[in-house]
Formats: C-alpha cells, sequence, structure tokens
C-alpha cells in the first residue's frame, strides 16, 4: 500500500513539473521555447534567456531519496525561458 502511494506521489509530481514554456516573437516568428535540462543541452535556444528553476532543485532535494526523481526534475526541466535577449549594436 505504501509502495503504490509513493509511486502515485511519485509520478504526479513528476507530471506536473513547475517550470513553463513561453512563446518569444523570434526573427518574426512565434516561437514556443521550452525548458530544457542536462539530458538535452542542445535544446537551448540562443536568443532567449534562461534561469535555473528553484522549485524543481526544491523538488530534486525533497526527493533525493528516491534518485529517479532527481534526475528526471533536472534533466529534462531544469532551466526555464525568461525573456527573449536584448540586441546590442
Amino acid at each position: 500500500m505504501k509502495n503504490k502511494f509513493l509511486a502515485l506521489f511519485l509520478t504526479a509530481i513528476l507530471m506536473t513539473s513547475c517550470a513553463d514554456s513561453k512563446t518569444f516573437k523570434i526573427d518574426g516568428k512565434n516561437v514556443e521555447v521550452e525548458p530544457y535540462g542536462w539530458f538535452d543541452l542542445n535544446a537551448k535556444n540562443d536568443s532567449v534567456v534562461y534561469k535555473i528553476n528553484t522549485a524543481n532543485v526544491v523538488w530534486s532535494v525533497i526527493l533525493s531519496g528516491t534518485i529517479v526523481a532527481p534526475i528526471i526534475l533536472t534533466g529534462d526541466q531544469l532551466w526555464e525561458p525568461v525573456r527573449k535577449k536584448e540586441i546590442t549594436e
């Protein structure tokens, strides 16, 4: 019973990550920029400023005993898009 509850709880936490995607106008097109993590560093958009998602880091620390939750939370959605980079000339 306890294991089922823990598995359900972890699944719910992982499905409701705190990182949000955002839409920016880049090169005249609306581009939806997704959060990224260390699983796929190539997903980073160079036209966008990112910040570390502190909620995912906190959840990773809280769930560090599970080993799997921190890997998924930081590996998939550690950096969250904040704003479009300013073009300086």
